[in-house]
């Protein structure tokens, strides 16, 4: 079992200019059972210095093949500035969702439920939108809800549960980072958290109803073949660097 931390937090990240998601912000504030705050997330429109010179390419191996869009480094500091918020008022545990989701009450309340009978300090726990993940470790299952050690951390940062430790470990090591942040999750040997999936757990998806995604425009022809080939073969790296580091 667990260490029985305390869940009384969520923190919503929300793009000021981003009207059309209010409201879904504000249905998200009445129907979570939670304290909730709502979190100025950076604008890739408005980055300053500080926030841009934290984008370093190549960084980590293995190296991440494509180039970081303003926005993908404004979501990257949105969510370190979750973690941080963790840190500055001493939370345990807290929900951070991003503003283009919606939850299944019940649902939800059940996955969170059982997330904080099994979860421990330095976990993150991620309510994914689509069940993608192959469990490599499987932590408990009940009352058809799995929570999982996947065998690769599937992509997405819709919600998850961050416990002090993990915002403490995250925030060291991203002062520099050279993917999006969903990436980073990705490789563990890096950060050292246990990353754990918990499926279903009542989060769907809205972006397409809110506007669509706010990561940036659309790409070219090219650049579009250029990542449908190198983005398998990078996954294949990951795996490799995984498996290696799980030896060790």
């Amino acid at each position: 079992m667990g260490s029985k931390l305390t869940l009384k937090d969520c923190l919503i990240i929300h793009l000021e200019r981003s009207l059309e998601r209010k409201p879904q912000v504000s249905k998200l504030k009445k129907n979570l059972p939670y304290q909730t705050k709502v979190i100025e997330a950076i604008d890739g429109r408005n980055l300053d210095g500080d926030f841009s010179k934290s984008y370093t390419p190549r960084l980590l191996r293995p190296h991440y093949p494509f180039s970081l869009r303003s926005a993908e480094v404004a979501t990257f500091q949105s969510h370190r500035k979750c973690w941080q918020e963790i840190l500055d008022r001493d939370l345990e545990a807290a929900i951070i969702i991003e503003d283009d989701v919606d939850i299944i009450d019940e649902d939800f309340a059940a996955a969170v439920k059982l997330a904080m009978e099994e979860i421990k300090a330095g976990d993150l726990i991620r309510f994914p939108i689509k069940p993608r993940e192959k469990p490599r470790n499987k932590i408990v299952k009940r009352d058809n809800i799995s929570i999982f050690e996947p065998t690769l951390v599937g992509l997405g940062m819709q919600a998850q549960i961050v416990t002090y430790d993990a915002a403490r470990q995250l925030l060291e090591m991203t002062e520099r980072f050279d993917r999006p942040v969903d990436v980073y999750i990705q490789i563990r040997w890096e950060h050292k958290i246990r990353v754990l999936t918990l499926w279903p757990n009542g989060v769907v998806e809205r972006s397409s109803s809110l506007g669509g995604s706010l990561i940036g425009k659309e790409i070219g022809i090219v650049d579009r073949l250029r990542r449908e080939i190198l983005r398998p073969l990078y996954r294949a790296r990951v795996f490799i660097y995984e498996s290696i580091n799980k030896r060790n």
